[in-house]
């Protein structure tokens, strides 16, 4: 007997856990503030403070959640009134789909706070959290960075279900959500039927109102996405163009070279090159 083998489409996919701490804030504690290449989740377990996001301030209280994306400027600090006590971990990813969290201050649902209980668990179980960077402990328990990053994960899709608020889309909002879902594929894969069972509309109705809309065709746009994501991790990281054919799910290094230079007329090894320093 066959079977068919299904590929995983991760919606967002955490790369690399950076930092995990559990900070007490004072009222009076004032910090100058920083901005880093990676995302930062806080989440105010008790009491509040005062935050920056870029030019946004922010007074948060216990229950809530705040994001800072990658490059943006922030801080926490006392608010003056009363102690808080922070979470904070911070982690690289490369998901279109954590777009949805930028400049994002919400209320953790009730029924996730026990994932952000299971991270600090985990956290403080497996590193040893008085260092400035991620230093497991000499008994850590197996698998327990890994299940930091299965929490994380977890939370956030399932904050992003709930502020994308998954609905059949009407006709006339049709093509902006399949480019959202697009968006959310790019490090994996699609196929026109997937979409047609996601949007409950058929093959040829979906590819007109696209093609109207956008005027291009779906898998034209996809195709455009993906090496619009690939030209951006050859100017920003290091990653080699085998590594890069791997991230975005291309079948073999020579298909993405021969699909990059279809959409850019020249090869990823010679885009990289034009454009570093």
């Amino acid at each position: 007997m066959a079977y068919r083998h299904q590929r995983s489409q991760p919606l967002i996919r955490v790369q690399d856990l950076i930092t995990i701490h559990y900070y007490e804030i004072d009222p009076d504690y004032c910090y100058k503030g920083e901005r880093h290449s990676f995302w930062e989740l806080v989440y105010i377990d008790d009491g509040s403070i005062h935050a920056k996001n870029g030019e946004q301030d922010w007074y948060a209280s216990a229950g809530e959640l705040l994001f800072h994306a990658p490059d943006v400027y922030h801080l926490a600090e006392g608010n003056g009134k009363e102690q808080g006590h922070i979470f904070i971990i911070s982690f690289s990813s490369h998901s279109p789909a954590m777009e949805v969290f930028r400049d994002l201050k919400t209320t953790l649902p009730s029924g996730l706070r026990s994932l952000i209980s299971g991270i600090m668990m985990e956290a403080s179980a497996f590193y040893n959290m008085e260092t400035d960077g991620l230093t497991p402990l000499p008994n850590a328990p197996k698998g327990g960075d890994q299940l930091i990053r299965i929490y994380l994960e977890q939370l956030l899709i399932m904050l992003y279900r709930q502020l994308i608020q998954e609905e059949t889309p009407q006709p006339e909002d049709l093509p902006g959500e399949i480019i959202l879902y697009l968006n959310s594929c790019i490090y994996s894969t699609v196929s026109i039927p997937e979409l047609c069972e996601r949007m409950h509309y058929g093959k040829t109705y979906l590819s007109k109102l696209f093609q109207e809309k956008t005027g291009k065709s779906i898998m034209q746009y996809y195709r455009a996405l993906k090496i619009g994501e690939a030209k951006r991790l050859l100017r920003e990281h290091p990653y080699t163009i085998a590594e890069v054919s791997e991230l975005l799910c291309y079948d073999t290094p020579q298909y993405f070279s021969y699909a990059f230079k279809r959409e850019t007329g020249c090869t990823p090894g010679e885009y990289r090159t034009k454009v570093q320093p």
